[in-house]
């Protein structure tokens, strides 16, 4: 009986038996195992931790900024570059299409190197493809380059929230999130400040013995890097996530790590007094680090990428991986692929003259008067084309007015998720979002109509972070950055298909298409309802 109990005995990291490993640390065999949330409780938090967070918010700031902030800079680069309408639909999209092309890559990547490797690398090779892109002399060259800034931009748009969460306990791995999602919002509004002030400038400069001519816009693009580079410099100071270490079998890179903070957190102890000599791995955890150490040639990595991928088809994760894909692709439909027309409908619907009439009213009105007015410039015998690369003031007002919505939000949802918990929060804030959009249909006063558009957009989007904080801790640590970056994967196919939409069936069919999109909000918050509390 003695013996049996000890072959079924729980496994557990240990730093190498009982060899000295940390400061002289010896490990004793009978020691207490802890699981990694209660290290986590014994450590507390402090001012590495706080770092990370901060650190981690710039980070998710930097991926907005390079993915969004290419809407205001193109109606200010058309001339100099001789854009067509085709030439800026292209444009808007292409980093998108090098987010989707690489997320799987990097989930790998993230997932077998390290996040905070993973990381540092592709924001760097993110700043220097947007620093490049500002130099860019034809369409052609700004397209290839904008699509590098999607590759590269990938990884960090999904590794950041593995990086993050992983500092934290499972129960708050979603709230903290959140907290940093606020950045997203904040993200909006420097965007629309910066490029309000920048563009605002009229002065160009020539470079000798080129055909560059330095404009605000492309300083611009100087500008909306700053924080790329700032959050992969910051990152250089801060420790790899200690999970990521016990989950490839490195368990005394992992204890360096945890001692490293308990010492920073209690200023008093010594590496003597960290109480944890063992830590209780996740199940099948022991396996699959050992399984991982192996490396060969290009079959053994594409082996590698199959057995990381694999685990997300099977159960226990099947079902929640179908969801979170299902969910996040309805999410990104309605905020990114109804939202990157936000601005031309919103224009619409305040500049028309008519009163009294709906959303789908309003803009009908403005679409006949847009064609009447186009008949009349054709019966002109000539026509002198101007190019204008003057940007709207209303674009800037509405992109502020959106991001303060979303900052405020976030923070509300941060508070409220202690009350109400993740799911609750996150259906309700999905229906409500389905219900603003119906509601579109019905209410003709143009204050209601901003009010509910902005609703319809914005409980959607913010809900994105929160699905990414509950995917960080439904799935086991070694498949986490490969699920987040699928799942986000799905939700940018989804802003694609969004978009494409509006534009195909909108002018056509303006009140299907409002219930179209508010029913995916409505479908996406039954589905949360089948994910884990």
């Amino acid at each position: 009986m003695k013996m049996r109990s000890e072959v079924n005995r729980t496994p557990v990291f240990t730093v190498e038996g009982s060899k000295p490993s940390i400061n002289g640390v010896f490990v004793e065999p009978e020691s207490k195992s802890h699981s990694f949330d209660e290290v986590i409780d014994i450590i507390g938090f402090g001012r590495t931790t706080l770092h990370i967070f901060i650190a981690s918010s710039l980070v998710m700031m930097s991926v907005l900024n390079e993915t969004m902030g290419i809407a205001i800079v193109i109606p200010a680069s058309q001339c100099d570059l001789g854009l067509s309408p085709t030439d800026k639909g292209i444009l808007t999209g292409v980093s998108f299409a090098g987010i989707i092309v690489s997320s799987h890559f990097w989930g790998y990547i993230a997932d077998t190197k390290g996040r905070r490797c993973t990381l540092i690398v592709s924001l760097l090779l993110t700043a220097i493809s947007a620093l490049v892109s500002g130099l860019s002399i034809n369409f052609t060259m700004m397209a290839v380059t904008r699509f590098l800034v999607g590759v590269f931009i990938s990884a960090p748009s999904a590794t950041v929230f593995a990086y993050l969460g992983e500092f934290f306990k499972t129960v708050n791995r979603t709230m903290v999130i959140t907290y940093a999602s606020v950045a997203v919002g904040l993200s909006a509004v420097f965007t629309a400040t910066t490029g309000w002030y920048v563009l605002s400038f009229e002065w160009s400069l020539a470079l000798p013995g080129t055909d560059l001519i330095l404009r605000p816009w492309r300083f611009l693009f100087f500008v909306y890097t700053f924080p790329t580079l700032m959050g992969a410099f910051w990152l250089m100071a801060l420790p790899e996530s200690p999970k990521f270490y016990l989950s490839r079998g490195r368990e005394s890179e992992a204890f360096a790590i945890l001692v490293r903070l308990y010492l920073e957190n209690h200023p008093n102890a010594t590496s003597n007094d960290f109480p944890v000599k063992h830590i209780t791995p996740e199940a099948g955890q022991k396996d699959r680090s050992i399984r991982s150490r192996g490396s060969g040639g290009c079959w053994q990595i594409a082996s590698s990428v199959w057995n990381q991928t694999v685990p997300l088809f099977k159960r226990p994760n099947l079902t929640n991986f179908i969801i979170c894909c299902a969910v996040q692709f309805g999410l990104f439909v309605v905020s990114a692929g109804m939202g990157l027309w936000f601005p031309d409908i919103i224009n619409r619907l305040t500049t028309s003259n008519a009163t009294g009439l709906t959303v789908c009213e309003a803009l009908d009105a403005s679409s006949s008067a847009t064609n009447g007015l186009m008949f009349l410039e054709g019966q002109h015998t000539a026509v002198v084309a101007t190019c204008n690369d003057n940007v709207n003031e209303q674009v800037f007002v509405y992109a502020i007015t959106l991001g303060g919505l979303y900052t405020g939000l976030y923070l509300a949802m941060s508070v409220l998720m202690h009350k109400l918990g993740r799911k609750c929060l996150v259906a309700f804030n999905l229906f409500f979002s389905g219900v603003s959009g119906i509601a579109l249909q019905f209410v003709d006063n143009p204050y209601a109509l901003v009010a509910l558009f902005c609703s319809f957009l914005v409980f959607a989007g913010t809900s994105i972070s929160v699905l990414n904080g509950a995917t960080v801790s439904i799935f086991p640590t070694n498949v986490r950055a490969m699920a987040v970056c699928l799942t986000l994967m799905m939700g940018r196919l989804g802003s694609v298909f969004g978009s494409n939409l509006v534009g195909l069936i909108m002018e056509q069919n303006c009140t299907f298409t409002f219930l179209l999109f508010a029913s995916c909000s409505i479908i996406c918050a039954v589905l949360t309802l089948f994910l884990p509390s």
